[in-house]
């Protein structure tokens, strides 16, 4: 994307900064004005596709790729753990580069010269590989703070720094509840999705899991990361924490419907039946966090068996409704037992069981 400015006042800021001078590809491109955004795009005669009022936000169209441009702005939390609330849009550059989270993510380059400007001293913090917070009620303004750092430490290897760490143990040694937990949820689903064991450790062990209970959560048996690898999950943070309280997150159908298949299978007296109605997420969790042996026993060698024979075969063969439910359990309970089980086993497992009801 090609952009040129003339004014002076518009900015790459954050993680775009950031990514450049770790020399590495970013994801995204925040671009902020030191004043009114909406009013500058609009005089740039760019397409607007979104305005956000009350911020001074604008998204908008280049290039075929959709760009929000920010307004500056100052922040203040009304209420330890809440949402924040602008109080200024416009402000000095500088005001909106520290409202931010960590140094490494408050530096900005002018668009028009190329000129880094760097307030907090985040380009030394990027080279020295360390998590610096502004001020010392950072994570008690905003506690999803301490997930975004392990964020942060997971992808770039980098450390929080001493005093950062000290805050950071005193904040999770007394965590207020009343917090936004939508806002945590999507910091731990950010986080977990990068599918780290060193990240779930780090969670449990440095007490990060405190933000969610007061309940230490059981670490799992065997690495998760290589079994989302293996079976393709697209989305893993459920595997991660999917054994831990989450009663203060509100989750969606189908995660509330994982975690309650996690729950039935792990109850069940026939495991291998009830994974075969679960969703993959549900049996990975049984097997992570309950039975490693048996778990990977069903997803490699299990997951994909069904009899050979259907209800309609079975129908041919002289079964009635509810003698084919029943037939059908059998030659799945059978197929669990023994996956080799050939098209004439089968037959001979309906014939045995015929045998029987005409003995009766």
């Amino acid at each position: 994307m090609n952009l040129s400015d003339k004014t002076g006042k518009l900015y790459y800021v954050g993680g775009c900064v950031r990514d450049k001078i770790l020399g590495i590809p970013s994801v995204d491109t925040d671009i902020c004005y030191e004043g009114d955004a909406v009013d500058y795009v609009t005089a740039q005669g760019f397409e607007i596709i979104k305005i956000q009022k009350e911020i001074r936000t604008a998204r908008v169209l280049i290039d075929g790729k959709e760009i929000d441009f920010a307004s500056t702005r100052k922040e203040y939390y009304p209420k330890a753990g809440h949402m924040p609330i602008t109080t200024e849009t416009g402000c000095p550059l500088k005001d909106d580069l520290t409202r931010r989270d960590f140094t490494i993510n408050s530096i900005a380059q002018s668009v028009s010269t190329g000129e880094i400007i760097d307030p907090t001293g985040g380009s030394n913090d990027i080279k020295a590989g360390l998590l610096r917070v502004h001020h010392d009620k950072s994570f008690i303004d905003d506690p999803t703070r301490i997930i975004r750092g392990l964020k942060f430490s997971l992808r770039f290897k980098f450390n929080f720094d001493s005093h950062t760490e000290k805050l950071k143990n005193e904040y999770l040694n007394n965590v207020n509840y009343d917090m936004s937990y939508s806002r945590l949820k999507k910091e731990l689903i950010d986080c977990f999705n990068l599918n780290s064991d060193e990240g779930l450790n780090r969670f449990i062990d440095e007490g990060m899991y405190k933000l969610l209970t007061i309940s230490k959560p059981q670490k799992p048996l065997i690495p998760i990361h290589t079994l989302v690898d293996e079976f393709k999950v697209k989305t893993p943070w459920l595997i991660y924490l999917g054994n831990t309280d989450l009663s203060k997150l509100a989750l969606t159908k189908t995660e509330t419907r994982i975690l309650e298949e996690f729950n039935t299978i792990r109850e069940s007296s026939s495991p291998y039946k009830t994974c075969h109605k679960s969703n993959i997420q549900a049996v990975l969790l049984w097997t992570v966090y309950v039975n490693p042996d048996k778990g990977l026993h069903y997803l490699r060698n299990l997951r994909n068996i069904k009899p050979s024979l259907t209800g309609s075969d079975l129908v041919k063969l002289g079964l009635n409704g509810k003698q084919v439910g029943q037939i059908l359990n059998t030659l799945e309970e059978e197929k669990f037992k023994n996956p080799n089980i050939t098209h004439a086993g089968e037959l001979s497992i309906v014939k045995e069981f015929l045998n029987k009801i005409q003995r009766k």
